[in-house]
C-alpha cells in the first residue's frame, strides 16, 4: 500500500480532502494518526523492529483509543508484518480497511494536517509517500481555529501559526520534488471539486472515479465530530467567505497587517486599507493577555472532554 499523508494549517480542509480521497474505491481514509510521530522509533528505518511491539504500544495510546476500532488481542503474527516501523503501520491500516470493506485498497490517507512539521522524519519511514499540501485563506483559518478549544486563541496568534504551517508546507518543496508534493487550495476544491479531484487522482496514481466528489470517505470518531460536522454532506461553497461574517473590522486589519507578503504571494484578498493603524504595543499587550487567559481555561475544557469521552471507551 502506498500512504498519502495530507498536511497544512489545521482549518484548512485536510479531513475534508481526506474524506473525499477515501471516497475512491481505491482508498482508505483512517482517521487522524498523531500517533505515528508520537511513537516514531528514532533508529533507522531500515533496522529491525517487532512490529507487534509497536502496535501493542499504539492499542494503550489514546489517539488510536478515540478511533473506537477494536483490535481485541490481534497483533501481527511471525511473518505477518515487515521488521519495521511502517510493517506494523501498515498491519494496522489493513486490518482498519478490511473493517470498512476497503481490503483491496492501494492506497491508505492519513490527514492528521500537523505531521507537516514531521515530514522529514516522515518520509525516512515511508520514501515513495504522496503528500497532498492544502492551503486555505489565512482570515478563515483564524476564523475557525480561534473558535475551538486548542490552537490559537486570538487573532494575531493565529495569524502567526498560520504563516508558520504554510511555510513549512512550502518548505517541503527543498527536499520533495513534484511527483511526490502536491499544493493545492481549499477554495479550488470547493469551486471546482471534479477538476481539483482529477488533479489529485493523478498525482497519488489512481483513476478518477465520481465517488471523490462526495465527502463520504471517512469514518469519524465521536471525539472529533463536533469540530468536523461538514464530513458527509454536499460541499458548500459559502463557506470559503463566511470568516468576512465572524471576524471584526479590527480582527481583519490586525490580521491583514501580520501577513500581507503571503496572502499576496498565494493570491487572496486584501480587505484592509493599507492606512490601518499597526498593531500598537498596548494592543499587542492586551491579545496577548487574552490569549493566555484563554489557553488556560481552553486546556482545561479540553482535559475534561478528553476524559469524559475516554470513559466511554
Amino acid at each position: 500500500m502506498r500512504p498519502v499523508f495530507i498536511v497544512g494549517c489545521q482549518r484548512s480542509g485536510s479531513t475534508l480532502l481526506g474524506s473525499m480521497l477515501g471516497s475512491h474505491p481505491e482508498v482508505v481514509c483512517i482517521p487522524e494518526a498523531q500517533f505515528i510521530v508520537d511513537l516514531m522509533p528514532s533508529l533507522e528505518a531500515s533496522q529491525g523492529i517487532d512490529p507487534a511491539e509497536i502496535v501493542k504500544r499504539i492499542k494503550s495510546h489514546w489517539r488510536f483509543r478515540a478511533w473506537e476500532f477494536d483490535l481485541g488481542e490481534d497483533l501481527p503474527g511471525p511473518g505477518e508484518a515487515p521488521e519495521t516501523f511502517r510493517g506494523a503501520i501498515e498491519w494496522l491500516v489493513r486490518r482498519y480497511a478490511q473493517t470498512y470493506g476497503r481490503g483491496d485498497a492501494k492506497i491508505w490517507v492519513d490527514h492528521e494536517p500537523f505531521h507537516v512539521c514531521h515530514l522529514w522524519r516522515l518520509l525516512q519511514h515511508f520514501p515513495d509517500a504522496k503528500v497532498a499540501h492544502i492551503v486555505r485563506d489565512g482570515h478563515a483559518v483564524a476564523a475557525s481555529i480561534m473558535a475551538l478549544d486548542w490552537g490559537p486563541n486570538e487573532i494575531h496568534s493565529a495569524a502567526r501559526y498560520w504563516k508558520a504551517m504554510v511555510g513549512l508546507g512550502y518548505a517541503a518543496s527543498s527536499f520533495l520534488g513534484r511527483d511526490q508534493l502536491y499544493h493545492l487550495r481549499y477554495e479550488d476544491l470547493l469551486l471546482n471539486p471534479e477538476h481539483t479531484m482529477r488533479r489529485l487522482a493523478d498525482f497519488v496514481g489512481v483513476e478518477f472515479h465520481p465517488d471523490m466528489i462526495a465527502t463520504t470517505g471517512l469514518h469519524l470518531p465521536r471525539f472529533s465530530e463536533y469540530q468536523h460536522k461538514l464530513i458527509g454532506k454536499p460541499l458548500n461553497r459559502n463557506r470559503i467567505d463566511r470568516w468576512q461574517q465572524t471576524l471584526s473590522r479590527r480582527q481583519i486589519e490586525i490580521f491583514e497587517h501580520l501577513t500581507n507578503d503571503l496572502l499576496q504571494q498565494l493570491g487572496y484578498e486584501r480587505l484592509s486599507s493599507w492606512s490601518a493603524p499597526r498593531l500598537s504595543r498596548l494592543e499587542r499587550l492586551g491579545l496577548i493577555v487574552r490569549d493566555f487567559l484563554k489557553a488556560g481555561i481552553n486546556r482545561v475544557r479540553y482535559w475534561f472532554r478528553r476524559r469524559a469521552y475516554m470513559g466511554f471507551l
